[in-house]
């Protein structure tokens, strides 16, 4: 297994190499105003940004580095990889028993403080894009729990389709 976390080590700095760097202070800010804009229902729209998003990174992976698997297990140990070198939150970590992902250090938290309601859609959007595309099944993703609404951590419950 460590020798696979070192071949995702090595996919997560190429596809860094490809993405746009985007200063966190504007990643943060620009969610700010979005947010705001969440009760007109602006956050499906996101959310399925996100997912396109996702789903784009796992083709990538696919089609220019042969990363294939129809693992949950190692779908999530490429998406820890993924997740954790986006600089977008510190800890990902999940439980394939209970299909959760479980994330702490949220920039999307960050950037809006306390809520009512979870505000890491997007997250959530891109995971199930991801897991979607990579194992080519249909995954939901859904916030249940969120550090702005005062939980200890962000939780995201999966379900395959």
């Amino acid at each position: 297994m460590e020798y696979l976390r070192d071949k995702f080590r090595a996919l997560a700095e190429a596809i860094e190499r490809e993405s746009v760097l985007v200063h966190r202070a504007a990643l943060i800010d620009g969610y700010r105003d979005l947010h705001k804009l969440s009760k007109l229902g602006i956050e499906k729209v996101i959310k399925r940004a996100a997912s396109y998003g996702g789903k784009k990174g796992a083709k990538i992976l696919k089609e220019r580095y042969s990363v294939y698997t129809d693992r949950l297990d190692e779908a999530f140990e490429i998406l820890t990889v993924i997740a954790e070198s986006s600089r977008l939150l510190d800890i990902f970590e999940y439980d394939i028993d209970t299909m959760e992902i479980r994330v702490e250090g949220s920039i999307l938290v960050e950037a809006v403080g306390k809520s009512k309601n979870p505000v890491c859609e997007p997250m959530a959007g891109f995971f199930e894009g991801f897991l979607s595309e990579l194992l080519e099944k249909k995954f939901e993703v859904k916030e249940v729990k969120c550090k702005a609404q005062e939980s200890e951590k962000c939780v995201f419950k999966i379900t395959q389709k």
